[in-house]
Order: C-alpha cells, then structure tokens, then sequence
C-alpha cells in the first residue's frame, strides 16, 4: 500500500512535468508569448527537480531502513507525524516493521538471558564447542571445575589435561566416557557425555562433565562398610561362642582336678597343664579376635558430624599442644602455618581434631628415618577460591610407592607392623561428612594430604 501510493504521487507529478511541457510547445509554435514559455519553462525544471528529490529522498529513506535492519538497530525512527502527507505512510510502515522487529529481538534476547540462567542454575558443568574448538557455551560450574577462569579454545586445556582436551574432541555422539584429571592437589573423575547438533548449519557438540571421584569414594566406603558389617556380624557369632565354651570347659576342669585331689586320685600334672595352656590360648585368642573386630565396627558406628563454626588457628594450636611430646620424643620437626584467627569453618571440632591428629602421626612415622625428620601444616585459601579453607600436611619422608597408593584409603590395608588399616578410612568417612574432600599427592621426599572444608564468609 505505501508503494502503491509512491508509484500515485510520482505518475502524477509525471502527468503534470509532460502537461506543463505540452503547454510550453504549445505556447512556442502558436503564439509569440516568450516570457509565458521561459515562465512555463523554469516551471518544468522546478517540477524535474521536485521530481528527483521525492525520488532520491525515499531511497535515502529505504536506504537508511534497510541499514539499520542490516545491523539490527531497530531504535531508528522515522517521524511520521512531521513529514508531509506523501512520506507520512512510509514511515509509518518503517516505524512498524522497526518495531515488529525490536519485539522479536527482544523476545530472543529474554529467552537466551532464561536459557542462561538456566543453564548457570545446572550442578552439572556443560561446554559447547564448534568443530574447530571455538567455545559457544560454558557454564560456571566447568570453570571452577577446571579452574579457569575464561575459556575461549578447547586447546587452552591443553596445559591442564592433554588427556581431557582429546578426549572432548574424539568422543562421539550419545557417548559417555570416564577421564581422570589431576589439578595441582586435586584428582578429578569426570564423566563426560556428549551430544551433538546442527545450529544454522554449523557443527556443535555438547559435553556435560561432571566430577564423580567424590560419588564414587563414597559408594567405595558404604561397599566397604557393608562387607564389613557382614564380617563382623558372622565372626563376633561364631567368636562369642568359642569364647563362651572355652571358660567353662576350663571351669570344669579346674572342678574335676580339684575333686580327683579330694578323692585321693594321682593326676598327670604334664598333661593338665598342656590342656590349661591349650584352653587359655583359645580363649586368649578369641577374645583378641573379639577385640580386633570391634575396632572395626568403628567404621559403621561414627557419629554423625555435629557442624559448628570452628577456628582453624586454635584448633591447629590444640593439635600442635596434643602431640607435643610425641614430637620431641621422635625428634620430628612439626611447623604450623597459621590462617587468620577470623578464618572458620563449620566442623565438628572433636572429629577434625581426629583426623588432624592422625595425619600428623603418619607423617612422623613417614618421615622418621630421615636424617631430618620434617612434618609441615599449612592451613590456606586457595587462590581464587572463596567458599573452600584447604590443610595441607605434608613429610619430607620417601613417599608412597605408586602401587601402594591406590590402596591407602582401603579399610584393613596397611603397610605398617602395629597399624590398624582404619586411621585413613575413618579419616576419609570424616570428610565426607563435613562435604569436604581429603586428597594425596606423593613423590619421592614429599608427601601431602589435603584436607578441604567449607569457609565461613566472615566479611
């Protein structure tokens, strides 16, 4: 309709140039009136011009529209009301097409600002990457996963995990795939699953990543704790009784011994003391076995973790305080490094304390054949971290061996004469309780175990 009324005024400002100029020949070969033909004349040029400029101006105009849409500034507006009455239509239309896309560019905007709030709201880290590796999409959780604080290329990766960097460009649609990654102190297990798609005609894959080494340590712990459940239900019924029986069988033959002496009967005395030492060894045993297995049941009966506000520096000062004795008597130096006395963390302070006490003591018995015995704690906020306090315990002694290292947190499994195999599970159940995570990283003259905790924000 806006063109069909352009095409109206230009035929008619056409009709009128070849009218007047009808009018001026007509003039001209009739008539000797030369100043009506100049005035005729300067009146068809005024018209050419008026012409031409009504033409150009709505080009400019359709121009000028059409580079705004070209660079999707849809705010230009064209005043309709000002105009006069054969533009007043067309920049009407402009106004409306401007508007009609502004609707829609803002609707798109909203559903990407929802879509990312989404997608920021996900526990699980997802990325999107093209096929030459150009990241689209990643969220905050993969960032702090990853701990990078931008990710533009997969390649940047490249310094953290070559390891993960192939695995996310070969691994294929719908498939699920287990990558382990280690960070400075921390191993991650990630599972990765992939999705791929078509987005205007480009490549792009999906992969959500999701760290499962806490998951999987704490299903490890409850299979081990159920084994152990069974065991210890199964020995203490057959121990009980054998211990049960030994007394008595003893008992009898202490009363047959005294009464075959009342009766005046001779009795081999070799024999009666081979079977009383054969009947306190059972029974020496068995309640040794009874005991043994009630150490065990530690692992299924800890208290659940009362989490208060706990401040690391005094806690470390009452550990330091604990073992002082022990330290000087093994000649093992033990440095602290303190936090801020505002630092906390929500703990149950007695379980803490525990597991402090015992990374410590294996890091003295670690190091004790070192001509210089060290054992260092240093309590910190890692860098860019705010809501996580990280202990570190580490000993200059050789290290763990690396077929020995998988095997430390196993309950019963120990490399020592007198060890238990429980401190480092106990230790571990602990941490999960607290949500945080215990971790070790070894080499040949150091090792460390780091402790993470949740950090009350005291600003």
């Amino acid at each position: 309709m806006v063109y069909s009324g352009f095409r109206v005024k230009l035929l008619l400002r056409l009709l009128l140039l070849i009218g007047v100029a009808l009018v001026m020949l007509l003039v001209l070969y009739r008539t000797d009136w030369y100043m009506t033909a100049l005035c005729l004349l300067l009146l068809i040029l005024f018209q050419l011009y008026d012409m031409i400029h009504f033409v150009e101006r709505t080009n400019r105009d359709i121009s000028s529209f059409l580079e705004a849409m070209r660079h999707s500034d849809f705010t230009q507006r064209f005043s309709a009301e000002r105009a006069n009455a054969s533009y007043q239509e067309l920049y009407a239309s402009f106004n409306d097409i401007s508007d009609a896309f502004l609707k829609v560019k803002t609707e798109k905007q909203a559903h990407y600002h929802y879509l990312q709030t989404i997608v920021e709201q996900v526990g699980v880290g997802i990325l999107s990457f093209d096929e030459d590796g150009e990241v689209q999409l990643v969220n905050e959780v993969t960032k702090n996963l990853l701990h990078v604080p931008h990710l533009r290329h997969i390649d940047s990766l490249e310094r953290l995990s070559p390891e993960l960097v192939q695995a996310l460009y070969s691994i294929a649609h719908q498939e699920k795939r287990l990558v382990t990654v280690q960070l400075k102190q921390e191993q991650l297990l990630l599972s990765l699953h992939a999705s791929e798609l078509l987005l205007q005609g480009i490549p792009l894959k999906i992969v959500t990543l999701q760290n499962i080494q806490s998951e999987l340590e704490e299903q490890e712990l409850q299979t081990w704790q159920k084994v152990i459940r069974v065991l210890t239900h199964e020995i203490m019924n057959s121990i009980t009784p054998v211990i049960s029986l030994t007394a008595t069988v003893s008992g009898l033959l202490q009363q047959e011994v005294i009464a075959k002496q009342q009766a005046g009967q001779k009795i081999d005395s070799e024999v009666l003391e081979d079977m009383q030492a054969g009947l306190q060894t059972v029974e020496k045993r068995s309640s040794g076995m009874l005991n043994f297995v009630k150490n065990y049941r530690r692992l299924m009966r800890l208290p659940t973790s009362e989490l208060r506000p706990v401040r690391i520096s005094g806690l470390l000062r009452q550990v330091h305080q604990l073992l002082q004795q022990e330290l000087k008597h093994q000649s093992v130096s033990l440095k602290m490094y303190l936090p801020d006395e505002k630092v906390e963390v929500m703990a149950d302070p007695e379980q803490l304390e525990q597991v402090l006490i015992n990374l410590i003591k294996n890091s003295m018995e670690a190091c004790q054949e070192c001509t210089d015995p060290q054992v260092e704690v240093v309590a910190f906020v890692p860098e860019g971290e705010r809501q996580r306090l990280r202990i570190d315990v580490a000993d200059n002694g050789p290290g763990i061996p690396e077929d020995v290292l998988d095997k430390i947190f196993i309950p019963f499994y120990t490399t020592k004469k007198q060890g238990s195999g429980i401190g480092l599970s106990l230790s571990r159940q602990i941490m999960q309780q607290h949500g945080g995570t215990i971790r070790v990283h070894t080499q040949p003259g150091e090792t460390i175990f780091s402790l993470q905790l949740r950090l009350i924000n005291n600003e």
